[in-house]
């Protein structure tokens, strides 16, 4: 098990769990931007990460 380190949940991480049927599950979802040095946030809950998500402005177009 993983532990947000956002809201402190608990959550199976398939990235890290040597019994996990497949790729983890965030996979399935977009990368979020590189996160600030000195950050420790690798991984967040589905909810925090869906959240963190939504609130990512979109990349500028070129």
């Amino acid at each position: 098990m993983s532990r947000c380190p956002r809201c402190g949940a608990e959550f199976g991480c398939g990235m890290v769990d040597p019994a996990a049927p497949g790729p983890c599950w965030c996979t399935l979802l977009p990368s979020l931007p590189a996160q600030p040095a000195g950050s420790d946030a690798s991984c967040f809950c589905p909810a925090c990460l869906r959240e963190l998500l939504e609130q990512t402005p979109p990349p500028a177009a070129s």
